[in-house]
């Protein structure tokens, strides 16, 4: 095949983040099938001009799902509750002020303005 064959399909990747966008938009808002067929491929086509050709990392389900569990904790940590929090979310102690420590400096990060400004990046001079 060369460059200008116009492929049949999208790449598999591509495709399949179609088809899951379309998929869990039918199964979980109802939306009519044209629409959300239309939105996985509005979705794919940005993926790709986003991404596309960098070599790209997905963690898995169970990374989000510990962010998710992180940030639970810290909107139920009043200060005093870690064994109360590693019962409830079946974890160490230990963790839940690791967990607590992660997320309260992540906090301060955001709400925090910076002092000083990043040196700005040098342009290379333009030729003329």
């Amino acid at each position: 095949m060369t460059e200008d064959t116009p492929l049949r399909e999208p790449p598999e990747m591509l495709a399949a983040l179609r088809d899951l966008v379309a998929d869990t938009l039918r199964r979980t808002v109802g939306l009519e099938p044209e629409i959300a067929a239309h939105v996985g491929h509005e979705v794919m086509y940005a993926f790709a001009q986003h991404w596309g050709g960098d070599a790209v990392y997905i963690p898995k389900a169970d990374t989000l799902q510990r962010y998710e569990r992180d940030l639970r904790i810290w909107a139920d940590f009043n200060g005093h509750n870690h064994a109360e929090l590693a019962r409830k979310y079946r974890i160490s102690k230990v963790w839940v002020y690791a967990i607590v420590k992660r997320m309260r400096a992540a906090d301060a990060e955001r709400r925090q303005c910076r002092l000083f400004l990043p040196e700005p990046t040098p342009q290379p001079a333009e030729q003329t």
